[in-house]
């Protein structure tokens, strides 16, 4: 692989037992600098041979130790970043190792899901799965490009496309899975993938959520006009969008996923209240609150009824 690295370095990866391990856990180092990445990894293996299904019966439990035990970013967040993948194992033959194929659909939070059709992969139950950038691996390589793309999500929310070194680190190991000499089908269409969430058009997308999110973040933290603030900037972001294509399929899966928050931070105007934010603008009142509203209900008339009854809450 190219200088990219898929991640910082690799955590020390054992499983106690008995009472020791319940001692060993409570001091280990991962505990020390705090989980970066929290695994839920779920694989069907009903459609297997019975043979093969013996042999992969702890399969998903190596994934979640690939994943976990590895640091992936060069700070701890505060929460660790969750990531979900679910697949339905098919057994392909056995050549030299034996392989497997699926779908593979990978899923953070709510509103974030990607169904892979390609994971073709190659796997004994000996193998010990190692974070590499040198030579190609249909498994892991996979792995680490998904896990990077919902690093870059979650940074996101944060900070300002605070997720692009994590993007690229997914678009490095995309190109190398495309151009290697042990090529296997898919790594196009996530080439693809990357250069969408990478591509100028994306940055709106990516600038909603930040703000979404940072203000859902105030909200929790009782600064009700800074959420306000920070959601309308989202609101007005998601607009331009809306005007420019209303059949925006991410804008929709973000509404669905998000409404009835996004309603919520309006429903409790107050003229009263002064943001604290960068650049602050007036706290929302009362009739800013339902001209939000009167926005969500064209963006998102599938949840009228949702904004309506919010609406109606400011004139009590």
């Amino acid at each position: 692989m190219g200088s990219m690295l898929h991640g910082k370095n690799r955590k020390l990866a054992w499983r106690p037992v008995g009472v020791l391990a319940l001692f060993l856990l409570a001091f280990s180092p991962q505990d020390a600098c705090g989980q970066q990445v929290k695994a839920e990894i779920m694989v069907h293996l009903e459609a297997l041979p019975v043979l093969h299904r013996e042999q992969m019966a702890d399969f998903a439990l190596t994934l979640t130790d690939y994943i976990e035990e590895w640091d992936w970013l060069e700070e701890d967040l505060t929460e660790p970043v969750h990531v979900g993948f679910e697949a339905i194992l098919a057994f392909l033959g056995s050549r030299v190792k034996t392989q497997y194929g699926s779908r593979l659909t990978v899923y953070s939070g709510t509103d974030l899901k990607y169904l892979d059709r390609w994971w073709l992969f190659e796997y004994e139950r000996e193998d010990l799965l190692q974070h590499g950038d040198h030579q190609f691996n249909s498994l892991t390589w996979l792995i680490d490009y998904y896990v990077h793309i919902m690093i870059g999500h979650e940074l996101d929310k944060y900070t300002e496309f605070g997720g692009d070194s994590h993007f690229q680190r997914a678009n490095a190991i995309a190109l190398d899975g495309r151009f290697s000499r042990e090529f296997q089908r898919g790594w196009d269409e996530r080439l693809d993938l990357i250069d969408g969430i990478l591509n100028e058009d994306y940055r709106p997308h990516r600038l909603f959520r930040n703000r979404y999110y940072r203000g859902l973040a105030a909200q929790k933290e009782n600064k009700l006009a800074e959420a306000r603030t920070l959601c309308r900037q989202a609101v007005d972001i998601m607009a331009e969008l809306h005007e420019k294509n209303p059949r925006d399929e991410r804008l929709t899966e973000f509404l669905n996923a998000h409404y009835l928050q996004l309603a919520d931070v309006f429903s409790s105007a107050s003229p009263t209240e002064v943001p604290d934010v960068e650049s602050p603008t007036e706290a929302p009142d009362a009739a800013s609150s339902r001209e939000v509203y009167d926005m969500l209900m064209k963006i998102d008339p599938a949840h009228r009824s949702t904004y309506e009854e919010h609406a109606e809450r400011l004139s009590r």
